[in-house]
């Protein structure tokens, strides 16, 4: 990863920045497969193809007409992951200035876990057609929850006239989703890559391909990530697949290809997030990892050796998405607030606590300088987390390069319920006969 060496001893870092920035993410992965389980009744029908279409709960609800007669009730309901937004003894200075400058109070919980659990808490009020209790959730577009909450009309189509933040200041790898076009009904709240990690003091020469992950020169010092979805994905491409373009036929390729890598011995384990350590340790020496684990690695000079690869074939990207369930209470304020923190100035305090991909490019700037409140609010901020904002402003994995930008790849949409039991048939024998 492309960072100033910032000299910082790993005792000079707050205890509350090493927080484990990508650690929820796998039980987001495991959602795909409990996901299965809770919403086996539901068949996710293509994207696009019904959601707002007569007949839906939301038919009549996001219209320009509906929006109109929207007003601000001062109060939202903001549904978030754990250690996902600027904290600062105890409290949010991204929220406390959007109150003190809306008059807008907002309810903020770290009440999402995963995908699947969530979404099957929230279900049944909107199968009955009431409120969740909430105005803003944030969830994974590459997980099938998201595209049931689409596809049965259980969100609340945006209006981006009101949105004039996002609009000015959204990155490219936000706007106009493959899996929601013109964001119709989602806004980003944060992204992150999977791709390919190693050890440059053990791997000399490791060229710019994923099939680094089935050289039998590293047999036995590789990585792989146990989630069935990112195993599949990194079959796909060592393919040359795009894994959103693919077919059924390309996944029992992908699975043939994977599970020889595993009888070839190549493959150390299946890991879960404690792959990381095992690649500090240099007893794996290249594996599949996330993008955020490396930054934090590379925050300590003792692991700066460890290199997050732009691999020819692409990096897999996921999103997580700021979205209005069908019959929140408080619309125009979640509105309100989902846009407030597409202002660069907002943008630079939550990246400087978050350290994902920004999906505000102009927050780089604030962070490197100030123009507005966020000045006192870094300033403090960085006396608690000990690390210089350049730390973050210069790191492609946050602000990320054209050439990565391009690279990024979506990862497969599902259709239908059929689609995720085939898929996870073929790659989930492979993890569990380890």
């Amino acid at each position: 990863m492309e960072t100033d060496d910032s000299g910082i001893n790993d005792g000079a870092i707050d205890p509350s920045f090493w927080r484990g920035l990508t650690q929820r993410r796998v039980s987001r992965r495991q959602a795909l497969t409990a996901g299965a389980g809770i919403a086996s009744s539901l068949l996710l029908a293509t994207h696009g193809s019904v959601a707002g279409a007569s007949g839906l709960p939301n038919a009549r609800v996001g219209t320009a007409k509906w929006w109109a007669k929207q007003k601000l009730h001062h109060d939202v309901n903001f549904a978030n992951w754990p250690f996902y937004i600027d904290v600062l003894k105890g409290k949010h200075p991204s929220l406390d200035h959007f109150t003190a400058t809306t008059n807008i109070k907002v309810n903020y919980q770290e009440v999402i876990q995963d995908n699947a659990s969530f979404y099957a808490k929230i279900r049944p009020s909107l199968q009955a057609g009431q409120a969740t209790g909430y105005d803003i959730m944030v969830m994974t577009n590459n997980n099938p929850e998201l595209g049931y909450l689409i596809e049965l009309g259980w969100l609340v189509p945006l209006d981006h006239s009101k949105t004039p933040n996002f609009k000015k200041y959204a990155g490219k790898l936000v706007t106009n989703p493959p899996f929601d076009p013109g964001n119709k009904y989602t806004m980003a709240w944060q992204s992150g890559w999977t791709s390919v990690g190693y050890n440059s003091s053990l791997v000399k020469h490791p060229g710019d391909s994923v099939q680094i992950l089935f050289d039998k020169k590293y047999a036995g010092k590789v990585g792989m990530l146990s989630d069935p979805f990112e195993l599949g994905s990194v079959g796909l491409l060592a393919l040359g697949i795009e894994p959103a373009k693919s077919t059924e036929s390309d996944w029992a390729r992908a699975a043939k290809k994977l599970q020889k890598q595993k009888s070839d011995g190549i493959v150390a384990a299946y890991y879960d997030q404690s792959y990381i350590q095992h690649l500090k340790n240099g007893d794996v020496v290249v594996s599949q990892v996330y993008s955020g684990d490396i930054f934090q690695a590379n925050l300590s000079t003792k692991y700066k050796n460890l290199v997050l690869m732009i691999p020819k074939e692409g990096l897999m990207i996921w999103t997580d998405n700021m979205i209005i369930p069908l019959h929140a209470a408080n619309p125009l304020d979640a509105l309100t607030c989902m846009d407030y923190f597409y202002s660069p100035v907002t943008e630079s305090v939550v990246e400087y606590y978050n350290d994902y991909i920004c999906p505000v490019p102009e927050a780089k700037q604030q962070l490197l300088h100030p123009t507005g409140w966020n000045k006192a609010a870094l300033k403090a901020l960085k006396s608690e987390i000990q690390l210089p904002t350049t730390v973050t402003a210069d790191s492609l994995d946050v602000f990320p390069s054209p050439a990565r930008i391009k690279a990024s790849l979506p990862y497969y949409p599902f259709k239908n319920q059929e689609e995720i039991t085939a898929w996870n048939n073929l790659f989930l024998p492979i993890v569990q006969g380890a």
